[in-house]
């Protein structure tokens, strides 16, 4: 403490009277070998590495993730299969029984990966890990008059009112994991990067269905002296219901996004960056904003 004291005290009179100080006080930094406080190479607080981005790192992040999808036919197969053998199995295979439905969370995890860099042009490949828990799921029913005449003897005519098909269902995503390809370019202590890559979802997925009608007569009317034709009875079926539940299914789709990572020490850097997974196989897409701290080796 009492050296750095001396050494801001020969600083500042150097300034003012340098013509006296100046010797003195570059006799004394040899002395007592004191460090630089400013110059180019700023010694006791050393600049961000600018360069050297290439090879192994690993990281930890967290983020935000907003999930949505499409429920929109997802128990149309509960359906038919309740009304299997029958006239009515693919028009219920045809209802858009539900909706959409969007669900939001945090999530946390870790990503490792490996970059190959060109002087300022960087490409790497990456595993990428997120622990979450998004819910979307929808629920509701559509009923319709369905005239049909298949099982109707002659001179009747059957009236499905109402043809009822009620349904329900949802995901718990709980895992989302991508393997990208990165493209980047290095701007001194930044790296702004975008990414392609496959993506895979853990999901528990639950669905269900039910269905119910009643049944009419309308005869056609008789011309006389023919009898007039009876209605037959009112018929009901249902309700019947049919459920589905699957846990720890995995889902496939592909990831995309974009990022920026600043270097804050020689092999350490933060992370910002968007990423986008569709995942067609469940009619469902996720976008997820994160922030990182990773390490180079």
């Amino acid at each position: 403490m009492r050296r750095l004291l001396a050494a801001l005290g020969f600083m500042v009179f150097g300034e003012i009277a340098p013509g006296i100080i100046a010797p003195v006080s570059s006799a004394f930094a040899q002395e007592f070998e004191l460090p630089a406080l400013y110059g180019p190479q700023g010694a006791l607080f050393p600049p961000a590495a600018t360069a050297g981005w290439g090879g192994f790192y690993v990281g930890g992040q967290v983020g935000y993730s907003a999930a949505g999808a499409n429920f929109a036919n997802a128990v149309n197969d509960l359906s038919s299969f309740i009304m299997r053998d029958s006239v009515f199995a693919p028009i219920v295979g045809g209802f858009t029984t539900l909706g959409k439905s969007n669900s939001n969370g945090t999530s946390y995890g870790w990503f490792a990966g490996y970059n190959s860099q060109w002087e300022g042009a960087l490409l790497g490949l990456e595993v990428n890990y997120n622990r979450t828990a998004l819910n979307p799921e929808a629920s509701d029913s559509v009923s319709l008059r369905i005239a049909n005449d298949a099982t109707a003897p002659s001179g009747h005519h059957f009236f499905y009112d109402p043809f009822t098909v009620s349904g329900s269902a949802g995901f718990h995503i709980t895992d989302i994991a991508t393997v990208r390809a990165r493209a980047g370019w290095t701007a001194g202590q930044f790296m702004p990067y975008t990414f392609l890559g496959a993506a895979v979802v853990r999901a528990d997925v639950t669905r269900s269905a039910t269905v119910s009608y009643r049944r009419t007569d309308v005869p056609d009317p008789q011309t006389p002296p023919n009898p007039p034709l009876t209605p037959l009875p009112t018929a009901f079926f249902g309700p019947v219901t049919q459920t589905s539940t699957k846990n720890g299914a995995f889902y496939f789709g592909y990831a995309a996004g974009v990022g920026i990572e600043i270097c804050v020490m020689p092999n350490v850097f933060v992370r910002g960056e968007w990423e986008f997974d569709d995942v067609q196989s469940m009619h469902a897409n996720i976008n997820s904003a994160r922030t990182a701290i990773g390490v180079r080796f």
